[in-house]
């Protein structure tokens, strides 16, 4: 497919922690396709790879995330428990940075937003200049895990908190098409939409006595375990539907509920012409090392709706590459 060089198509990069390198995949996928977004937004992990992509560094990470290990992950990861989240994240995004230059949005190759939240006030914050790293580092501090950044008198927090999946903030920034890319499209934990009502019950002694000691247990992990603890939060992160949730996996599966339901919302307000939804539900929030299958899982879902994405950007083909064609 050959676009006519006037047509600017925007892509949505929504958020989803390790899931996010399925972004990559769409991103390869659709080059392929001879399709090469010229605007891009992002939120959190959405923000790192459009930020990658935007500044033409997209190959040097994901030659860096193939390479993860388990320990590699955990390498990266700096506690901070005195900063507003489990970890400090200046590690992993000092990497990141040798990887992209130090350098201003303003100057990347292609036009780039990323989105964050403000703690206190609730406002959707987007960053179009500026040190990008910060502003990246912002759009991915998720709540409890990554702790807050301070830019101005602000302090900011995840962008998926007010906007999962940027559409809004791509379809402003003046593009023809609109792709949107949903990382938890195909959620295991689909809640029914209806509500069910129950009869709340006392619990027993021994729930009680269950109860406190698991709270008191994942308390002392938390404190007590330091960089063993943080080897396992794939597992505390993990949650099962009759599971005893940790204090991570409550925190991290109440985020997707919100999450989810807010995305719904926006989309229906306002949809993408075309909406990606890689296969990525078994790889959980903190399961980086996985980024090949979540790279493969991209490129699939492109593949997997070739034909609509063709049949929405058809209008915009240069109708001298088509009349040669013939």
């Amino acid at each position: 497919m050959k676009l006519a060089s006037s047509v600017n198509v925007g892509i949505a990069l929504g958020s989803g922690a390790a899931k996010g390198w399925a972004h990559i995949g769409v991103l390869n996928g659709l080059a392929k396709m001879g399709i090469y977004p010229t605007k891009i937004a992002g939120s959190s992990i959405g923000a790192l790879v459009g930020g990658a992509y935007a500044g033409d560094h997209l190959v040097e990470l994901e030659q860096w995330v193939r390479g993860f290990s388990s320990w590699d992950v955990l390498r990266l990861m700096d506690l901070s428990w005195r900063k507003g989240g489990l970890i400090s994240g200046e590690r992993v995004f000092d990497t990141w940075q040798n990887q992209m230059g130090d350098v201003n949005i303003e100057q990347l190759m292609r036009p780039f937003t990323a989105v964050a939240t403000d703690l206190y006030s609730g406002q959707e914050i987007w960053f179009k200049e500026g040190d990008l790293r910060q502003a990246v580092r912002a759009s991915c501090s998720m709540p409890g895990m990554l702790a807050p950044v301070k830019i101005g008198e602000r302090w900011l927090v995840d962008g998926a908190v007010v906007n999962p999946i940027p559409v809004s903030v791509i379809r402003a920034m003046d593009v023809d098409v609109v792709i949107a890319v949903d990382l938890n499209g195909q959620s295991r934990n689909k809640g029914a939409g209806l509500p069910v009502n129950m009869t709340s019950e006392k619990p027993t002694s021994q729930e009680v006595v269950e109860a406190q000691a698991h709270s008191d247990q994942g308390f002392m992990d938390l404190l007590g375990k330091g960089r063993e603890y943080v080897s396992k939060l794939t597992d505390k992160l993990a949650i099962t539907r009759r599971s005893n949730p940790s204090l991570l996996a409550a925190m991290s599966q109440s985020i997707d509920i919100l999450e989810m339901r807010h995305k719904r919302t926006r989309l229906m307000g306002d949809p993408p012409d075309i909406c990606i939804v890689p296969k990525v539900a078994d790889i959980g929030r903190m399961e980086f090392h996985r980024a090949e299958e979540a790279i493969i899982a991209g490129e699939q879902a492109v593949q997997d709706v070739a034909h609509l994405i063709e049949a929405a950007l058809s209008p915009h083909c240069d109708m001298t590459y088509l009349n040669n064609l013939k």
